[in-house]
């Protein structure tokens, strides 16, 4: 081969090396940054409606997610722990490494960490 058709193959393999390697970078939870109040029924509970209720509606599954019953379910159930609102069961169940991780966005891991930092309301 000649230094010429090398050093091309080289750069074309770096470049696809380098196109692969940055296709894992969602897997990572970026920092965002939200914006006030997030009101449990127009952020969370919409959140757990499109995401959650299929299975967590109180038919076997725990921790039923339905409006009428969710957040009376997350507080009483051990699932939210303001004074340390990273080791709540529910954020630790949706971060990456998490059981249901595949069911939270980013954005949507951390409005949950941030409605949880601002005292689990049902508001």
């Amino acid at each position: 081969m000649k230094p010429k058709i090398k050093l091309k193959a080289l750069s074309v393999g770096l470049m696809i090396l380098m196109a692969v390697n940055s296709g894992c970078f969602y897997d990572q939870v970026l920092p965002i940054e939200l914006e006030g109040e997030i009101s449990y029924s127009n952020d969370m509970q919409p959140y757990f409606d499109s995401k959650c209720v299929a299975c967590h509606n109180g038919t076997g599954i725990p921790l039923n997610l339905e409006a009428s019953v969710s957040h009376n379910e997350l507080m009483s159930g051990g699932y939210i722990n303001t004074t340390n609102p990273s080791n709540s069961l529910l954020y630790t169940k949706i971060v990456p490494g998490g059981s249901m991780e595949q069911y939270s966005s980013s954005a949507e891991t951390a409005m949950t960490l941030k409605w949880i930092e601002q005292g689990a309301k049902n508001n």
